[in-house]
């Protein structure tokens, strides 16, 4: 039976909680900080703990000294121990307080306290668990495992907790402008008033015309590519190129359309559409071309042996086999396009309250300039100190959260929809 270390399990114990209150503290940011003192008792008592664990490391009164404590695991370990002591020893002393100025070069910045020592003692909890798992199994393959595992939970765990973080700040801030009428009205006085119904509107105009432009042809570009195209070397060549353009700096796009379209089409709906939809174009290819490849040729050959034409082989047996992961690519494109605001900055929108003009009804002005929820939140975002808008900036974001949640739960959904019909 397998003799319990207390030392090392306690030392684990005051590190997770440390751990967690300063994940929270870190991401909301209290005014005051009622945990200090807890949080430099808890280092040191972990200092203590790990010490004390390291010099009673000898199993079974045999000298196993030598093989455990080679000289790099004790120079870790001392340098942990170390770090650990100077954390809570710059508190102690004040080093580490309000204001932090950070000189370098000439060139200096203040940190508020409650953000560098709750991001110190992230980084010095990991440590103290790190070294408390190498002593509970005494820097065996298996502590090395259990090690592993642990960061990588610790990793997802701490992920989970930063963006639900940032959900949930959004949420709270946010939740008190959500009404009706801010949802249905236009905005007045600089955004002090009013709601977002332009906004939304436009949004969705800019978003629609984006998938008009980018849908057809990143499907066609896509089937060419993976199902009609033999030449390798150009095959080779269009998709690294498309693959580039994928991860160009979205206001490169913005500067190549106030340069080619808006002295063409002037500040408009199309122009901002062509250029969401070109940068969409790169994402629906690539995502395609993965589904497309994800069918088996077994398929393809069949279908060709009963005598069916390549073209009726694509619409028949490929296309409806890869529709769940083009599907998925069409909807992160609505995203995407939903969340952006350096294309359009220059060459679509506008922070007027006008709504967009519909020819019968249901066509829309694409000649004429639209709102839209990043550019209204951005807007607003300047205005911040100077006007009375924050709790309208914190509702745009929040409508602008639970659109683009929206849009990637579809597209989870409808993945898993199709992906039940499919059978290979």
């Amino acid at each position: 039976m397998k003799k319990i270390k207390p030392a090392p399990l306690a030392s684990i114990a005051i590190a997770l909680f440390i751990l967690v209150s300063s994940i929270y503290h870190l991401l909301f940011q209290p005014e005051e900080i009622a945990l200090v003192p807890f949080w430099v008792a808890g280092l040191l008592v972990c200092v203590l703990l790990i010490s004390a664990s390291a010099l009673s490391l000898n199993r079974g009164g045999e000298d196993r000294s030598r093989v455990i404590w080679t000289r790099g695991r004790f120079s870790a370990l001392s340098a942990d121990l170390a770090y650990l002591s100077a954390v809570a020893l710059l508190v102690v002393y004040g080093r580490i307080g309000p204001d932090l100025k950070f000189e370098f070069l000439g060139l200096s910045a203040v940190f508020t306290f409650g953000l560098v020592l709750p991001l110190l003692l992230v980084v010095g909890s990991f440590l103290a668990i790190k070294d408390s798992i190498n002593l509970l199994y005494g820097y065996t393959a298996r502590g090395r495992e259990v090690l592993v595992f642990s960061m990588v939970r610790l990793s997802a765990v701490f992920t989970i907790i930063l963006l639900g973080g940032i959900i949930s700040v959004i949420l709270y801030r946010g939740i008190g402008a959500i009404s009706w009428e801010f949802l249905t009205s236009p905005h007045l006085r600089l955004g002090q008033q009013g709601g977002i119904a332009t906004c939304i509107e436009g949004t969705f105009w800019l978003v629609m015309g984006a998938m008009l432009i980018s849908a057809p042809l990143g499907i066609g570009a896509a089937i060419y590519l993976n199902e009609y195209s033999k030449n390798s070397g150009l095959k080779r060549i269009v998709t690294i190129a498309v693959g580039c353009l994928n991860g160009v700096p979205s206001v490169v796009y913005g500067l190549f359309g106030l340069a080619f379209l808006v002295s063409t089409v002037g500040i408009s709906l199309l122009a901002g559409s062509i250029i969401l939809g070109l940068m969409n174009l790169p994402t629906i290819i690539l995502t395609s071309q993965e589904a497309l490849k994800s069918v088996p040729n077994s398929l393809r050959e069949g279908s060709v042996a009963l005598g069916a034409s390549r073209w009726q082989t694509v619409k028949k047996v490929v296309i409806p086999s890869a529709l769940p992961g083009v599907l998925t690519g069409l909807i992160i494109g609505v995203a995407r396009a939903a969340g952006e605001t350096a294309p359009i900055m220059w060459t679509a929108v506008t922070f007027s309250a006008t709504p967009v003009h519909m020819f019968y009804g249901f066509v829309p002005d694409v000649t004429q300039p639209v709102n839209n929820l990043c550019y209204h939140l951005l807007n607003l975002i300047y205005f911040l100190g100077a006007w009375d808008v924050e709790q309208n900036a914190w509702g745009t974001a929040l409508v602008l959260l639970a659109l683009v949640l929206s849009i990637n739960m579809v597209a989870i959904l409808v993945r898993n929809h199709y992906r039940k019909k499919i059978a290979w």
